[in-house]
């Protein structure tokens, strides 16, 4: 993409009225430095000690992040939360952005806010310490969130669904009421990024990574393995004559498959050298991709600005990383 074609995106995401639905998550750093270990006194076990510590937006907030850090100056944000710090945490990081909360439910009983706690020993990733996974969304809960989004939804020019957790907000009541809204405002553009629940979505901008959209179709790809360029392709076209809306296939390091109105193109990756962290790059090119429908362009120009926003983004070590205005710019040059 030239430069000048992803100003005038950006200049016009700017205004956008952009809505975010999901999963919002905490994503939390630990990195530890033994030199202060000590034995326990109780348990006669080595002390982890923390030397330093960080805590960013994941999930939906990840996706959050990036739309404010392109420049996106009116996101509203709908989610829940619990009453335990992470929620407090992931809230203050929020409103930091200055974005619209009054869609984010706190849940008193039965929820604990998704975070993902991820210690470091010497630059590498130890067990991840997971909160969340046992959520139990209440009827007050579910209907106040659906209250808030049908009440913003006739500004909203695009809605992002972000799944993340299997279960959690996304229940078969919560999805169901969630479809009613979608076809209710059938002009407002919706586009799902779903782990666990793209089945479930009729009417809507699909963004799946190759192994799901494989997956959707019954073509079984063992984990840890690569789906080869012929079994992407023929998702592709088995799912747009399912579904007959735009679909986004993303391949990492193989770029995106993107069906639009029955065309089928293949964006290429950028070439990046050197080490990278691809944790928080599907959120950067939903981020890129979005901005840019909502500017005007077409699938294909935004899926290549979802490669461009991804390609900066997972050059940035041990962190979700975002993609500024200036960066993009760099990267395209």
């Amino acid at each position: 993409m030239n430069k000048q074609l992803i100003e005038k995106i950006l200049c016009n995401a700017k205004t956008a009225k952009i809505g975010v639905v999901g999963d919002f998550c905490l994503d939390v750093y630990w990195f530890l430095n033994e030199i202060a270990s000590e034995k326990s006194l109780e348990t006669d076990l080595p002390t982890w000690p923390i030397a330093a510590q960080e805590y960013s937006l994941g999930g939906a907030g990840n996706v959050v992040n990036n739309l404010h850090a392109l420049g996106c100056e009116n996101i509203h944000v709908f989610g829940v939360v619990g009453t335990d710090p992470w929620g407090q945490n992931l809230m203050q990081n929020l409103y930091k952005l200055n974005v619209n909360c009054e869609g984010m439910i706190t849940q008193e009983k039965h929820w604990a806010t998704p975070a993902y706690v991820k210690p470091y020993k010497e630059q590498n990733e130890l067990n991840r310490i997971d909160f969340g996974n046992f959520n139990k969304l209440d009827s007050y809960t579910l209907n106040s969130l659906l209250s808030s989004l049908e009440k913003e939804l006739p500004e909203l020019e695009i809605v992002i669904i972000n799944q993340q957790i299997a279960g959690s907000l996304f229940i078969k009541e919560f999805i169901d009421k969630l479809l009613i809204l979608i076809n209710k405002f059938s002009k407002t553009t919706f586009i799902v990024d779903s782990r666990h629940n793209s089945d479930a979505f009729q009417g809507v901008m699909l963004k799946v990574n190759d192994f799901i959209a494989a997956r959707m179709i019954g073509t079984t790809i063992p984990k840890g393995t690569v789906v080869l360029q012929e079994h992407a392709l023929k998702a592709a076209k088995t799912l747009f004559k399912k579904l007959n809306k735009t679909i986004f296939i993303t391949r990492g390091i193989n770029g995106c498959i993107v069906v639009d109105e029955g065309v089928i193109k293949e964006i290429p990756s950028l070439k990046i050298t050197g080490n990278i962290d691809a944790v928080g790059a599907g959120d950067s090119m939903l981020a890129g991709i979005c901005i840019a429908l909502v500017s005007g362009q077409d699938a294909f120009n935004s899926a290549s600005l979802g490669n461009l926003t991804a390609a900066v983004t997972i050059q940035k070590l041990y962190q979700t990383g975002t993609a500024s205005p200036e960066e993009l710019l760099i990267m395209a040059s």
